[in-house]
């Protein structure tokens, strides 16, 4: 080392450490190195500043270069080798506008980061909302400790997402045979009386049985650079006014019933149906056929039909029996039906509604809604428009075994099959035919249009044929209206296939077979047109389609 000799000096402003090359000249006996260069900025209190690596190396080549005899060198200059450098900011938002972040870089030497250079950061960036003052006096606590370039990234500035608005929600206010069926009644022990399903629900005239709440606005939300984002408004409903029913004078958000009756739930309100009310149906009260709605407050017996136009509710057993309604079908007891070989089972319960029970067992259902019992279903044979749920509202009975279940979406269950691999076939979401066809049409509809837009441009082929003086002008017209239309209808039929496409395979993601507690071999699923057959014991499961196959995952 050579101390004696001053490589280094300060800028006159203070901000840059120079090398003076020319001292080389006056000392050329003397090889310099790294070490002075670093004991050097020592003694300028400049070890924090930037240091230009390239130039120092630059600079100590030149200065040790050797000298020749009566040689000056006039032009060389001094070399800045290390500059004095503040703290610095670098803000980036994410390409959704929705965070803000600032990464602070530790100064070298300079002055630290403070308070008004994060304010005029964020404004000269256009950030104006979201800013959390917690997050900026994080950042200024932590970048005060940084050592000279190292970095720190920390988001200040969050958007929020709008609220939107929701639909208009129907609220009933009394419940159906269904619903009772579902839920039995909790004693103040904790214990649950299967058989406790409280009173039947019945409703008199000028009771409220439907609440309307107004679908609302929703609340905007915003980006961090201020913008407003706007909130969808929720669909707005009004009443389904039904047989029985009004919407009262005094609140128009309130449906009442204008007769005594049992009340039917619809999508958008209810109506109250005139019941034929029977203690039993045997041999001496005969088949019945009813344009209404049945209430049965006993049993069905063997052999016996019932049909009604409205809905069908019976307190007691179905057993060996035909029950057909045009509404909905409530069992609070049970559907019983025997094993007959050779033959179609002997009890049939067919609605174009909801069918609901406790138990089935040995019975052929057919439904245009969900198909829903408590306790269990075993050996039937279920075809549904909805969904079939076997399991009940504290998810400690339900045992779907045996038998064939086609349902037109998911499938639910506490457990499928049985312990001794009780063959059960599932077939879920059997609506996939109707939307193929449809996504086949919409597909048919895209080919015509392709079609027609290739003979419009081999008719414009032929025209640029034709030497321009000769082209009929009329045919012009007409092939670039006919392209116009021809572009805006394939625009609209894509856009309608590939918006079918995406609905079909949401839909085909949702769709499951699942067992809340145990799914048993012997079970045989099908999901779409993919097919899995359960070979061993697993516990809670759902079986999805997905990669054109059914996997099965854990709940």
């Amino acid at each position: 080392m050579v101390p004696q000799v001053k490589l280094l000096r300060l800028a006159q402003d203070g901000l840059a450490v120079l090398l003076d090359v020319r001292c080389k000249q006056d000392n050329p006996d003397v090889l310099f190195s790294r070490d002075d260069i670093v004991a050097q900025l020592a003694e300028l209190d400049a070890l924090d500043f930037f240091l230009y690596e390239n130039a120092i190396d630059s600079a100590l080549a030149l200065a040790n270069a050797p000298v020749a005899d009566g040689s000056s060198d006039s032009s060389s200059k001094d070399i800045v080798i290390a500059e004095k450098r503040d703290a610095s900011l670098v803000v980036k938002t994410e390409p959704d506008l929705m965070c803000a972040s600032i990464t602070a870089i530790g100064a070298y030497g300079g002055e630290l980061l403070n308070g008004n250079l994060l304010i005029n950061a964020l404004k000269e960036n256009g950030i104006v909302k979201g800013i959390r003052k917690s997050q900026l006096q994080e950042l200024l606590h932590r970048a005060s400790q940084l050592a000279p370039g190292q970095k720190i990234t920390i988001p200040v500035a969050f958007g929020r997402q709008p609220e939107h608005g929701k639909d208009t929600i129907f609220k009933p206010l009394v419940e159906d045979a269904s619903h009772r069926i579902l839920c039995p009644q909790e004693a103040d022990d904790g214990k649950v009386d299967m058989l406790d399903l409280g009173d039947l629900a019945t409703v008199k005239e000028g009771q409220g049985i439907m609440r309307r709440i107004p679908a609302t606005p929703g609340t905007p939300g915003f980006n961090v650079l201020g913008k407003e984002i706007a909130a969808i408004a929720g669909n707005n409903y009004e009443f389904t006014v039904g047989d029985g029913t009004a919407v009262s004078e005094r609140d128009n958000q309130l449906l009442i019933a204008t007769k005594a009756g049992m009340p039917v739930a619809q999508q958008y309100g209810m109506s109250v149906d005139d019941a034929l009310t029977l203690k039993g149906v045997n041999v001496t009260t005969g088949h019945i056929n009813f344009d209404g709605s049945i209430l049965i407050t006993g049993d069905v017996t063997p052999g016996m039909k019932v049909c009604a136009t409205g809905n069908i509710t019976v307190t007691g057993f179905v057993e060996l029996a035909e029950l057909r309604a045009g509404g909905d079908i409530s069992v609070v007891k049970g559907l019983i039906g025997r094993q007959q070989e050779g033959k179609q089972l002997a009890c049939y319960i067919q609605a174009g509604g909801n069918i609901t029970s406790k138990f089935a067992q040995f019975v052929k259902i057919e439904a245009g809604g969900d198909v829903c019992f408590s306790l269990h279903a075993l050996h039937c044979v279920i075809r549904t428009q909805g969904q079939v749920s076997v399991i009940d509202q504290f998810q400690r009975h339900g045992t779907l075994s045996g038998g064939h279940i086609e349902a037109g979406y998911g499938v639910t269950a506490l457990n499928i099959g049985a312990l001794a691999g009780v063959q059960t076939q599932i077939v879920a979401f059997t609506h996939y035919t109707s939307w193929r066809e449809e996504l086949n049409a919409a597909y048919h509809n895209v080919e015509l249009e392709h079609a027609q837009l290739q003979k419009i441009k081999e008719a414009q082929l032929k025209l640029l044929k034709i030497p321009t003086t000769k082209r009929p002008p009329e045919l012009i017209g007409k092939i670039k209206t006919t392209a116009v239309v021809h572009k805006r209808r394939m625009s609209e039929v894509k856009a309608a296939y590939l918006k079918l496409k995406q609905e079909y395979q949401a839909m085909l993601d949702k769709v499951s077979i699942r067992a809340v507690n145990r799914l048993y071999s012997g079970v045989s699923c099908q999901i779409e047109r993919e097919r899995l057959h359960i070979q061993q014991e697993h516990g809670p499961s759902t079986l999805l389609c997905r990669d054109r196959a059914i996997q099965r995952f854990s709940l």
